[in-house]
């Protein structure tokens, strides 16, 4: 019982990934009664195309279209790889996820990930795959096997396996434990690795940071502070700037901020807040490194929607603008846009 209940609150915990591990899954509540299913509706036609998903199934956003490219069965968390000619995504099930490789329109091509086990304790979760810099590998979210035999611990770390069938998974983080922990790994052309780290302070309070570690094994360096409450970074196709979402202690709102970034040395620039006052979420970036895709309410409650802001940095925040009205993407899931 102990294992199923450990299962529930990491389900849980994926849900609020976007705002803290076990925290403010209220908040990200959205009012999807009164959204659409997006094949069933426009928006505002942006250059490239986009993916996205809404309850289990993955959309193709182009020419202000949407297009819907699986069934509504689990499917979630896309990533593309450089060359664009594949998507490694999430599906999703009760008590287990895995990793498969669909073809740009949706089809199934492998499953790299068997985490389903004959008993329920012997199940896994794969999250947040990102494809590395070359292709061949994929970086994603594992909760491996406790090393002390805990039945109820379930902290994340980052694990790095083949962009293909066979081969094995090596493991790059080791977690703080029981909080949550390790996630949104970002791989950089130097073979070094971006990612969200979670840790409790002196009063218990879950903050987030964001870290580079240059290889496998490596301690890493922070490039926020705790108090930032800074996550999901997301880097320009050049690698010199770096998106990411920030609290600084709030349950009731986040920011978009924007800043230059040496992935060498983990040097972050002056931030600019691009976004404030939203529950902005899932930042990406088009594949001119111009604009930046986000997911965020149009009203306060409703359903998490697709907009757009300037990837400029400016003294006061920048004016973003709505995709759509009437979808309820999933909050957790970037937006990938590729050429």
């Amino acid at each position: 019982m102990i294992k199923v209940a450990t299962y529930a609150v990491l389900i849980a915990a994926m849900v609020a990934f976007g705002f803290g591990v076990y925290r403010v899954a209220g908040a990200m509540k959205s009012d999807a009664g009164h959204a659409v299913r997006p094949s069933s509706t426009t928006g505002v036609a942006l250059p490239y195309t986009m993916y996205v998903t809404q309850s289990g199934a993955l959309y193709q956003f182009k020419g202000g279209q949407f297009k819907q490219i699986t069934g509504d069965n689990g499917w979630t968390e896309p990533s593309a790889s450089p060359d664009g000619t594949k998507l490694v995504v999430v599906s999703k099930h009760l008590n287990y996820s895995d990793l498969y490789l669909l073809s740009p329109d949706g089809q199934v091509k492998a499953q790299l990930t068997h985490h389903e086990a004959a008993s329920i304790e012997g199940n896994h979760w794969g999250f947040l795959p990102r494809f590395s810099a070359d292709g061949t590998q994929v970086f994603y979210s594992y909760d491996n096997t406790d090393p002390y035999g805990s039945s109820y611990r379930a902290d994340l770390a980052i694990f790095e396996r083949p962009a293909s069938q066979g081969g094995g998974a090596v493991q790059w983080t080791d977690p703080n434990q029981y909080t949550g922990g390790d996630t949104y790994p970002v791989p950089l052309r130097e073979g070094g690795l971006l990612y969200t780290r979670y840790l409790i302070d002196d009063k218990s309070q879950v903050h987030s940071q964001i870290r580079l570690v240059p290889e496998r094994g490596a301690a890493g360096l922070a490039l926020t502070a705790p108090a930032g409450d800074c996550e999901q970074p997301a880097l320009s196709p050049d690698q010199t700037s770096i998106a990411m979402i920030c609290r600084h202690g709030s349950t009731q709102s986040t920011e978009l901020v924007l800043a230059s970034i040496d992935t060498g040395t983990g040097v972050i620039g002056h931030e600019s807040v691009l976004v404030t006052g939203q529950m902005a979420a899932a930042p990406a970036f088009s594949p001119d490194g111009k604009t930046i895709a986000f997911l965020a309410p149009v009203q306060q409650g409703g359903p998490f929607q697709l907009w757009t802001v300037p990837a400029v940095a400016s003294a006061s925040p920048a004016a973003a603008r709505p995709i759509t009205q009437n979808v309820a993407l999933d909050s957790g899931s970037a937006p990938v846009w590729i050429r």
